[in-house]
């Protein structure tokens, strides 16, 4: 199978990034056009970047991947093919790759049998450009903004001013959702964190967003036709809902569990634990463009 060009690939990710600008009536207004500035993730400095350091090294973790040769994922019939590329989901605490390869599906890669390193240690010395964290890039478009007094888009912007997210995979209709949401609902007060929804099973996004404006739980939300997608990636193989999910801007994985009594103390040390530094994003959007 023949690889993508990468020059192709990154404009479709552009075009998909971008916020909707022809909305029909009754959709969400999209926000004025954000600029990003540059991220500014070079650090010639920094230690080279191997294997062994990936998870304290996620800063210049790209975006996307390729294969380095060919690769066979379990379950399936014959090999992917060399360059094929992926997008990085996350670096897991295993060392291996978390990959999305679209409809190759996702798999948990060795690191080796990608050019992961070596595209980190050039966005490292400048020599390939990263655009923001990678979570704050994927999610931030995707969001629908419930706090707002109209229905609007949330924004990259708005997205690349925390360091860490707190995902929700929980069905809004369901009976326990109250309880769920009085439980997690103080942590919005932490700084530096964002709380989103992705909402489990089919809910018109305008019935979402007045759900969440009802409990008082003001969050910003996924679009419901990408909820079901994001979630297959994001979650870990077999994971139970409802499920709390923690990540860095980058994506890096802090703390994960299935909504239970007592999560949220667990959840809280977690946080604790959280690294506490402003991602560079942060200071790298064009606050005159938004």
């Amino acid at each position: 199978m023949n690889a993508t060009p990468p020059r192709l690939l990154r404009l479709a990710f552009a075009l998909l990034t971008i916020p909707a600008t022809s909305l029909g009536a009754g959709s969400p207004e999209a926000r004025p056009a954000e600029k990003l500035r540059e991220h500014g993730a070079e650090d010639a400095a920094a230690p080279v970047v191997t294997e062994g350091n990936l998870l304290e090294s996620e800063r210049f973790w790209p975006y996307e991947l390729a294969l380095t040769g060919s690769w066979q994922p379990a379950g399936r019939a014959r090999p992917l093919s060399p360059g094929v590329l992926g997008v990085l989901i996350r670096v897991e605490s295993s060392g291996a790759a978390l990959v999305d390869f679209g409809r190759d599906g996702r798999h948990e890669v060795p690191v080796g049998a990608t050019d992961l390193v070596e595209r980190a240690n050039r966005i490292r010395v400048g020599e390939l450009h990263k655009m923001a964290p990678n979570f704050v890039l994927a999610i931030g478009p995707r969001l629908l903004d419930s706090e707002s007094a109209t229905p609007r888009t949330f924004g990259v912007l708005a997205t690349s001013r925390k360091r860490t997210f707190l995902t929700v995979f929980a069905d809004p209709d369901a009976e326990d959702f109250p309880e769920l949401v009085e439980a997690v609902a103080p942590l919005r007060e932490r700084e530096g964190l964002l709380t989103i929804l992705l909402p489990q099973g089919e809910h018109p996004d305008s019935r979402v967003r007045e759900r969440l404006r009802g409990l008082g739980w003001t969050v910003p939300f996924v679009y419901d036709h990408l909820s079901e997608i994001y979630s297959r990636s994001l979650l870990t193989e077999g994971a139970r809902l409802p499920a709390l999910l923690l990540q860095t801007a980058e994506g890096r994985l802090l703390f994960q569990s299935e909504w239970r009594a007592g999560v949220v103390g667990e959840l809280r040390s977690a946080l604790e634990a959280a690294p506490r530094e402003t991602p560079a994003s942060a200071a790298g959007v064009d606050p005159g463009s938004a």
